[in-house]
């Protein structure tokens, strides 16, 4: 495996605990990091880990790379080039912090989100979920919020309830000494890389605090791995979405989550019959058989009422 190239590590003058390790892998978008470490105030007790995923050098100034010149921001240069999960498990492996938080380089944090932070910051809790903004990513207009469940979040919402339907690993703290107990690591894949990480986080957790207040704004962003039409892409959320299942229904959860065939019907829509019918055998090989039958139930269900509208 080729040599990580690590910066000098950086310790505030004062050399105060590390309360937060926020960790941001980044590749080939260098305004929207610096956006992005511009919403984080500098604070002694913050560690800031930017973990580059290969840049290009025709898009990326490394002479004067984002957060270089600043106190408190510590650069991984990586050459694997193996996607953001790897990135972030990059980051953990340098973090020092009590808390963890994690942030994609074309998100921004929200004003005051330190203040609801610190709230929380002397607890033993394991796990703190807080609500995500969304906007567009160039003009900044306010978007109907990306986050799953974002509505329900409040401080007496039961957890049951909304446990396992938030994927993404931004707008949460997350214990440092519970993700090293539990060895808690992201998935080093194309995309998705964080589904599973956020389900284990949530099935280990057993102090959890949800707060109704945001602290990030998840951004939507055109070419982004979210929103970007790649079949190797999609062929992989199937798969992963379908491990998911797998997964809850082992925990007796059995109403949490059934969007895989939405990747599916994705691969149909965006590439054609043939990617199509490549994408159901693996959902028809690797979903949970009940959903495969109600899948097919619907689909025969439309069928029918197309023949006789």
């Amino acid at each position: 495996m080729k040599k990580e190239s690590v910066l000098p590590e950086i310790v505030p003058a004062n050399k105060e605990e590390i309360v937060y390790s926020i960790i941001i892998p980044h590749k080939n978008i260098p305004d929207l990091l610096r956006r992005c470490l511009d919403s984080i105030p500098q604070r002694p007790d913050i560690q800031i880990i930017v973990v580059d995923d290969n840049s290009c050098s025709d898009k990326v100034d490394f002479a004067h790379f984002p957060g270089r010149e600043r106190e408190g921001v510590e650069i991984v240069y990586t050459r694997e080039g193996l996607g953001a999960g790897y990135a972030r498990n990059v980051g953990l492996r340098h973090a020092k912090g009590r808390w963890l938080l994690f942030a994609d380089a074309d998100d921004y944090f929200l004003p005051d989100f330190l203040e609801m932070a610190d709230r929380y910051k002397d607890s033993d809790l394991d796990l703190i979920v807080f609500r995500a903004e969304s906007a567009d990513s160039e003009s900044l207009e306010p978007m109907r919020p990306r986050q799953r469940c974002h509505d329900d979040l409040s401080e007496n919402v039961d957890w049951e309830r909304i446990r396992f339907r938030i994927y993404a690993p931004w707008a949460k703290m997350i214990s440092r000494r519970f993700q090293v107990d539990r060895q808690l690591s992201f998935e080093e894949i194309p995309v998705a890389n964080d589904m599973m990480f956020s389900v284990y986080t949530d099935y280990y957790a057993c102090r959890v605090a949800v707060c109704s207040g945001s602290i990030y704004c998840a951004t939507v962003r055109q070419g982004s791995l979210e929103y970007g039409l790649v079949l190797d892409h999609l062929l992989l959320r199937v798969s992963k979405s379908c491990r998911l299942n797998h997964f809850l229904r082992k925990q007796g959860v059995v109403d949490r989550y059934s969007g895989s065939f939405t990747y599916v019907h994705a691969c149909k829509t965006g590439f054609g019959r043939k990617e199509y019918y490549k994408a159901l055998w693996i959902y028809v090989r690797e979903e949970r058989p009940e959903l495969v039958l109600r899948t097919f139930k619907n689909l025969l269900r439309d069928k029918v009422k197309q023949i006789f509208k």
